[in-house]
């Protein structure tokens, strides 16, 4: 017998300005508590943040957002139409940017879970994915 396991998922679409990040956070915000994750909202606006702003920023075209919770997993997802790939970079103490993918990989390290990029398959776009599993304690944690 298979068992069937529902996920619950939020998504919207946003313009390229540098203030629909916010509104992509609040979608976050809204949808976790409804799926009774609230303790998690802070760690899904962080990440969604950080994929939002190097879509607005690296990107082309409309953004997509996508946030879902299946099996213990928080995934969330970021569509953009530019054929640029995220790049990890080495960011010194005196810069400003640089930093959101170490932020993310660290973030993974703790919970556990995957980074990535899927290529569509009828143009240039991607989407960035970020998974972390909340069912794992991060490490350290009381």
């Amino acid at each position: 017998m298979a068992i069937m396991t529902r996920e619950l998922s939020a998504a919207c679409r946003l313009g390229r300005d540098p203030v629909e990040v916010g509104r992509a956070r609040e979608v976050a915000r809204k949808a976790l508590p409804g799926w009774g994750i609230t303790e998690h909202t802070g760690l899904a606006e962080l990440i969604v943040s950080e994929l939002v702003t190097n879509a607005v920023r690296h990107g082309e075209g409309p953004i997509v957002v996508r946030v879902s919770y299946a099996c213990g997993d928080l995934w969330t997802e970021v569509h953009d139409q530019g054929a640029g790939r995220p790049v990890h970079q080495h960011a010194t103490t005196d810069d400003e940017q640089g930093r959101g993918l170490e932020l993310l990989d660290g973030l993974i390290g703790l919970h556990g879970g995957a980074r990535g990029v899927v290529n569509d398959s009828d143009g240039p776009g991607k989407t960035v994915y970020v998974a972390v599993s909340l069912a794992v304690t991060p490490a350290n944690a009381s």
